[in-house]
């Protein structure tokens, strides 16, 4: 069963082209677009910044690699999205 062309709201959202065709394998990550990527990063260094303040530049680049291992780490042990 596959949903009907377009019908995922939630794929849009998170940057799942919903009518690409299913990945060979069924593996999701072959369908996320790199802007969904950026956007999950960009909500982990909202997240850190409220509980970690930082007020010098180097602070905040030092969150961002933070924020871009973290997803990295999540994005490569998940099973499903």
């Amino acid at each position: 069963w596959r949903p009907t062309q377009g019908s995922d709201p939630a794929a849009a959202a998170a940057g799942v082209d919903p009518n690409a065709p299913p990945a060979a394998g069924g593996d999701w990550r072959a369908q996320l677009q790199p802007e969904a990527r950026s956007r999950i990063v960009n909500k982990i260094m909202e997240t850190l910044k409220k509980h970690l303040p930082v007020s010098v530049p180097e602070g905040l680049n030092e969150l961002q690699k933070i924020a871009v291992r973290f997803e990295e780490k999540i994005y490569t042990a998940a099973t499903n999205q």
